[in-house]
């Protein structure tokens, strides 16, 4: 059984025709999609069929589409022949030898792996923009810390095709909901370092840094919705209960605080769906009921110290995005 590299190709250049070739002569299947790129490309494409099963369409879709595809030709017409998919950009971004390590890796594990490289180096603007943003919004949102979470390079077992093709974005959106939706699923994420290659500067990428960090962030934060909703209700009813004084409100308190943490934890669970079952540790909802202790006692602060309680619950929130980022960062409910 061989290991399969997908490539979504979006205008290549002769880099795209030496990867393909070298990844055959290494011994992989190579799967390409043409993500609609010009008519002037499909010369490269020819070529490229000599070694790769060359599949797409004629309008320009987007990455994540372009992956979802492939996974979908893969699971269709490949799953007798390869056991193990790897992405990878095509346009240079990927060492030849971290793709094979990724899938060692993959084959080792048999589950997902992600190539990781150190953003602490000197990168392009365009590309540190995005990356910056997101581990900080991903940290508060997952309560996971991943040093690079917008890598291409990625080993999956090929039974989770179809659970790659149903994961929403067709943009560069997409390689960040696999992941969150991952860690919701309590799917195990394992790391590998790799190198950090921005030839040219990286000026022949296709990431646009304003439009496709904003649809980047705007699929993120979606994921935090509820868990966002839960904690403004709970400010916002306990600071009902102190500033109208309502009788034995601390009897309330108690039975605000036991309903809202149940909450938090049964829409957790269910959005996880039924093809996983989620595995969240005891810590989760350790840290979960700090969150919320810590936002009560910023309320009851403000309240016998006369102070506005609006304020307080701007506060109260506050301080909970900052705990699930401390939390988060610390590894306390994982790490890669």
């Amino acid at each position: 059984m061989k290991t399969a590299v997908l490539l979504p190709v979006y205008n290549p250049d002769e880099k795209f025709l030496r990867l393909v070739e070298e990844l055959d002569k290494r011994g992989f299947k190579v799967v390409a999609v043409n993500d609609g790129s010009f008519e002037r490309c499909d010369e490269f494409f020819r070529r490229a069929a000599v070694y790769a099963d060359v599949i797409g369409y004629k309008i320009n879709k987007g990455k994540g589409y372009a992956l979802k595809r492939g996974f979908e030709y893969i699971g269709n017409n490949l799953s007798d022949e390869v056991d193990y998919i790897v992405t990878a950009d095509s346009d240079g971004q990927h060492a030849l030898e971290d793709i094979e390590r990724v899938a060692k890796l993959t084959r080792k594990t048999d589950g997902i792996v992600l190539g990781m490289r150190d953003l602490s180096e000197k990168i392009p603007i365009k590309s540190r923009i995005g990356n910056d943003m997101s581990k900080i919004v991903y940290t508060i949102v997952t309560g996971v810390y991943l040093r690079d979470n917008q890598s291409g390079l990625r080993g999956f077992p090929v039974r989770l095709c179809m659970w790659l093709q149903d994961i929403p974005g067709n943009k560069y959106e997409y390689e960040l909901n696999v992941l969150v939706t991952a860690h919701k699923e309590g799917m195990k994420v394992t790391g590998i370092d790799i190198k950090t290659i921005y030839e040219n500067n990286n000026k022949n990428t296709h990431f646009r840094p304003i439009k496709d960090t904003v649809r980047i962030q705007k699929s993120l934060w979606a994921y935090g919705l509820i868990s966002a909703l839960l904690y403004t209700l709970y400010t916002l009813t306990i600071s009902i209960l102190v500033w109208f004084e309502i009788p034995y409100f601390y009897y309330w308190l108690i039975g605000i605080y036991v309903w809202v943490t149940a909450m938090h934890s049964v829409l957790n669970v269910f959005s996880a769906g039924i093809r996983h079952r989620q595995k969240i540790s005891v810590v989760y909802y350790v840290t979960c009921s700090i969150k919320y202790i810590i936002a009560t006692l910023i309320m009851l602060l403000f309240y016998y110290q006369g102070w506005f309680m609006f304020l307080g619950g701007v506060l109260s929130l506050f301080m909970i995005l900052v705990l699930s980022y401390v939390f988060g960062r610390s590894g306390i409910l994982g790490k890669v």
